[in-house]
């Protein structure tokens, strides 16, 4: 998409500034100073201001001076107010020759400003938001994250962060999270739910590995097994011997009875250390949930809200509102448990006094039977198997668990294996972008300084951070800026080279900075590039070279004191 046209009209269709764009190449806007040396006030950055806000930008833009927001220009407002002009970008579409017409009146109606949106193709009004639109068609995407005003500063670099920062042109709130989407998007990369799903499969791997280590800190499944068929065979034995044991006849009730009772109470027993693991579990529960209650400390519950708040515009609940509905929702959850808690002490309860019955029926019973010599042995030999058959129980438990998690962790591996691989498939893809990217912005800024820069970033990280080594050292400012200019003209390669049908403008203020010599290196660049290079400068800066760039055909739009931007 390139830039063709900027019309201003005022609301009885009186022409108030009209521009022609260059179709390739640089475009100077050039503020020519007044007798006494300033260009102040005459709008020399108003044309690149007036296209971010036919882009859906702010209109405070056009009458604040960001760097003082009680600065008004109240020639500018009162220019807005009483004239109500309407702002006209005709942008041409290389690809179909299809021209666009972005337009917003500005109504000014109790004491505020609206604005009436239109867009126009080949004439013809396109229906649907106007934001939304606007992404079709400078971006070809209808997600809500980058969102369109997240990537325009890209192109129309005004402000003192957008022009001083290569990768981070944003507000300084703007977080990796963000950042992360946009540089992603910028650079062709579509599987970011590949990145997601292999973080989430990762933590899952490093929790069950923990988990099964901690399992298996005395013995693995391997040793498990090897000790159950011991203790499989040692049962046998015991049982075997219990068999053939023999008590005197007179007390053949009782032995039954003794063996009845020995069963209820070993079932029980079972049934009483289940409990105790269920409400151990239970009371585990209860003191993490409220650990996560939050009182003076909600750090981490204010990052999830704005990574809620990142992905969506609608959010109606304020954080002090979450922060409430976090905690009731814990302090329910926690009353559910404490209630589920005491119903298991009941059952323990319950149980223990069974088992107190039925170990006093137990004794009395030995005493009965304690007149025969062979009944020390009996019991000694029914105390063995309890013992076993308890560690054999034990064992077979944290066999199963240990088995469940190694195929849970197989499972993991092989799915994370499988993603690895589709990831490698994507990475190697973007990664040869992001090298086609780094031809051009490596061979500009060796140009300009003898110093080749690229771009790179780490995939291991969450949120994935992009980074330009070298950029954000100890350089000068006019050297940083020289570089964001570089950047941005590479890109306009890289887009080419890929046929992203993205916009092949960029527009860039407070170029003073740069040194005149590596100024002319960018603006010979920009006139080899099939892109656009927009640049409001004072005519002082460039004097030495500007009667070459007027000749050729390169200066727009030259602006005095005579001739201000909205003529005012």
């Amino acid at each position: 998409m390139f830039l063709s046209q900027l019309i201003i009209t005022d609301c009885f269709d009186n022409e108030v500034r009209k521009v022609n764009f260059n179709p390739k190449g640089l475009n100077l806007v050039v503020g020519i100073n007044n007798e006494s040396g300033t260009t102040n006030n005459i709008g020399k950055t108003t044309l690149i201001r007036c296209i971010d806000f036919c882009l859906n930008g702010k209109l405070d833009q056009l009458y604040i001076d960001k760097e003082f927001k009680n600065s008004i220009n109240e020639d500018v407002f009162n220019f807005l107010k009483n004239r109500q002009p309407t702002f006209q970008v005709v942008f041409k579409d290389s690809a179909s020759e299809a021209m666009y017409k972005v337009s917003r009146k500005v109504i000014y109606e109790q004491e505020d400003f609206k604005y009436d949106n239109k867009i126009l193709l080949n004439n013809s009004l396109i229906e649907g938001d106007f934001n939304t639109e606007l992404k079709k068609i400078f971006f070809n995407n209808l997600s809500k994250k980058p969102s369109l005003r997240q990537l325009i500063p890209k192109f129309i670099r005004k402000d003192e962060q957008e022009v001083s920062n290569v990768l981070k042109y944003l507000h300084s709130t703007t977080s990796s999270s963000e950042y992360e989407k946009i540089h992603l998007f910028l650079f062709g990369f579509n599987s970011k739910t590949l990145l997601q799903s292999k973080s989430e499969l990762e933590l899952d791997l490093k929790r069950k590995k923990k988990a099964k280590e901690a399992l298996g800190s005395r013995f693995n499944a391997k040793d498990l097994k090897q000790i159950l068929e011991i203790t499989k065979k040692d049962l046998e034995k015991l049982y075997k011997q219990r068999d053939l044991f023999q008590l005197d006849d007179k007390y053949e009730i009782e032995e039954k009875e003794l063996k009845k009772i020995q069963l209820s109470l070993m079932e029980i027993e079972k049934k009483i250390s289940d409990l105790n693991l269920k409400k151990t579990i239970n009371v585990n529960k209860f003191k993490e949930l409220d650990d996560g209650v939050f009182g003076g400390d909600t750090q981490t519950l204010k990052l999830l809200y704005d990574e809620a708040k990142f992905y969506s515009n609608d959010l109606h609940k304020s954080f002090d509102d979450v922060v409430i509905f976090h905690n009731k929702m814990i302090k329910n959850e926690m009353d559910y448990l404490d209630n589920k808690i005491k119903k298991l002490e009941v059952e323990i309860l319950k149980l223990s006094k069974k088992r107190n019955d039925l170990s006093h029926q137990y004794s009395q019973l030995v005493i009965k039977l304690s007149k025969t010599g062979s009944l020390a042995e009996y019991t000694k030999l029914n105390e063995q198997i309890e013992k076993l058959v308890e560690k054999k129980g034990q064992d077979e438990k944290l066999l199963d668990e240990l088995e469940k998690l190694e195929t849970d962790i197989s499972t993991t591996k092989d799915k994370l294996s499988k993603l690895k691989d589709k990831l490698d498939e994507n990475l190697k893809d973007f990664d040869n972008k992001l090298a086609i990217f780094n031809e051009s912005f490596s061979a500009y800024s060796k140009h300009l300084y003898d110093t080749e820069f690229f771009v790179s970033y780490n995939p291991e990280e969450d949120p994935i951070k992009f980074y330009t080594k070298n950029v954000g050292g100890n350089e000068g400012s006019g050297k940083k800026q020289a570089i964001v200019s570089a950047f941005d003209l590479a890109y306009i390669d890289f887009i080419n080279k890929l046929n992203f049908n993205f916009p092949h403008f960029v527009a860039h203020d407070k170029v003073e900075l740069i040194d005149i010599n590596k100024l002319k290196m960018l603006f010979d660049i920009s006139n080899k590039i099939n892109g656009q290079f927009i640049v409001p400068i004072i005519h002082d800066k460039i004097e030495a070279i500007y009667s070459e760039y007027k000749a050729n055909g390169n200066v727009i739009l030259e602006l005095s004191e005579n001739n201000k931007f909205f003529k005012i």
